[in-house]
């Protein structure tokens, strides 16, 4: 019998299953890149199999990072962009855009703004126009800024109930102190109460500008229709004569942060469990390892069958689910360890995570777990770019993290070409089990003498005062 299961008489054994070959590494379509006069990036990926256009804007930049101390300024500009243009209502736009069968979309995250459409080829040239006008012509109205300050408002507010916005605010106000990255995108109270109008323009007049767009077009349209589009809708955009975005802040070379003995404690004093968070800072997105990196994380925390998981949930009953991350960006995110715990085994659960790092640093991997998870991650990845939208999302890290053109087509064998070494290499040099920030959302009460011997421990309210002695 042969490895696919066939015998020398050709007929077929069920009692064996076949032997499954190495995954192969997915063919990653091919874009057309060029930059256009005024500064835009624009990349084009053709794919027929649907009739349909994808479009994405990104403004690089333009994210929370660069908030300048206004926090929330780049998340509120981005939300108010399909809020009403020059030539159209807030209600006119949605409208449209419904009208057409068409998606529209405006965010942000740490490193950039976007807008986003679908829709179907025949109605592209419909629905541009409501794009170009979104993109172009934005009016922040006041009753636009007033309902949706009142609306940012009302959900900060409301996160102060959830111990895991709790903790996540403590922890990346720890961790990055000094840095932007310390205070919430989506702003404060106290930020969002004071932001004007002219704030709002003026993030927008600094950061929304052609030199600084990467725009993506994936889909049932071909190169010489995508550029046409361009010229028609946006070449009446040009290089804004506006003082350089400050970029000295990020410098490649910030240096990680790590804790000094503390136990950072969020007093929820009705809370019957206690959501942990425990790490240090991480990596950037183009750090070289990085997929060693995602394999090694997978086994440990980033997935259901990980070692933190299964040591928490499965073995101890302390949680419903723990999971590690590193949060990658253009400088260097976290690294973190999350769950929810009951109140009684909150210290229990800190050692037990402690002890999952220190393992995962001071041995190497099984056989089992990483090839398992080597089947996870190849297996998962197709699957990961079945749409247009995701195609195009993958193009852009492409180019706003610097990675090479044939990343995602090598993506497959990387991951297959990783040792057991790589894994313990990458968890030496990017885990740090004796330097942990330890944060954690709950009863203060009733935890506070049991984490004592984890170090210091330092309480504070739901706005992160101190507590009062």
């Amino acid at each position: 019998m042969n490895e696919t299961g066939i015998t020398q008489d050709n007929t077929l054994d069920r009692t064996k299953p076949p032997k499954a070959k190495p995954p192969k590494d997915v063919h990653f379509p091919d874009y057309y890149d060029t930059t256009l006069a005024n500064g835009i990036n624009l990349l084009v990926i053709e794919n027929y199999k649907i009739p349909s256009v994808s479009i994405r804007f990104v403004f690089k930049d333009a994210g929370s990072y660069y908030d300048n101390g206004k926090y929330g300024v780049s998340s509120v500009t981005a939300d108010l962009l399909t809020k009403g243009t020059r030539n159209r209502t807030a209600t006119q736009i949605a409208e449209e855009t419904d009208f057409y069968g068409a998606s529209l979309s405006a965010g942000d995250d740490w490193d950039g703004s976007y807008v986003s459409l679908t829709v179907l080829k025949k109605f592209l040239d419909k629905v541009t126009d409501v794009l170009a006008d979104v993109v172009l012509n934005p009016v922040f109205a006041e009753e636009e800024i007033n309902r949706l300050k009142e609306q940012r408002i009302s959900s900060i507010i409301q996160g102060k109930d959830e111990p895991s916005v709790l903790s996540d605010k403590m922890f990346n106000k720890v961790v990055f102190e000094g840095s932007p990255y310390a205070f919430p995108p989506e702003g404060t109270e106290e930020s969002i109460r004071s932001m004007t109008r002219d704030d709002i323009a003026g993030f927008y007049d600094e950061h929304y500008r052609p030199d600084k767009l990467i725009l993506a077009f994936v889909g049932a349209i071909s190169k010489e229709e995508a550029i046409k589009i361009v010229n028609e809708k946006f070449s009446v955009w040009e290089k804004k004569d506006v003082e350089p975005v400050n970029t000295e802040m990020r410098q490649s070379d910030q240096p990680p942060t790590f804790s000094t003995d503390r136990v950072y404690i969020v007093d929820k004093p009705s809370s019957v469990q206690s959501n942990l968070r425990i790490g240090h800072t991480g990596i950037a997105r183009n750090n070289p390892d990085f997929i060693a990196v995602t394999v090694m994380n997978t086994i440990l925390g980033g997935y259901f069958g990980s070692r933190i998981n299964y040591d928490l949930r499965e073995k101890h009953g302390f949680t419903y689910g723990a999971r590690s991350s590193f949060s990658t960006r253009i400088l260097p995110g976290d690294f973190s360890v999350d769950a929810d715990v009951r109140n009684e085994v909150t210290d229990s659960s800190v050692e037990r995570i402690i002890e999952n790092l220190q393992s995962m640093t001071s041995e190497e991997v099984t056989d089992e777990e990483l090839q398992t998870v080597k089947n996870y991650l190849t297996g998962l990845f197709p699957l990961q770019l079945e749409t247009a939208n995701a195609v195009a999302t993958r193009v852009i890290n492409l180019k706003l993290y610097g990675l090479p053109k044939n990343y995602y087509s090598t993506y497959i064998s990387q991951i297959n070409g990783l040792t057991k070494k790589d894994i313990l290499d990458a968890a030496q040099k990017y885990i740090h089990p004796d330097k942990l920030f330890i944060v954690i959302s709950g009863n203060a009460n009733v935890i506070r003498d049991k984490m004592a011997r984890f170090g210091k421990v330092e309480v504070y309210d739901a706005d992160g005062k101190p507590e009062q002695k």
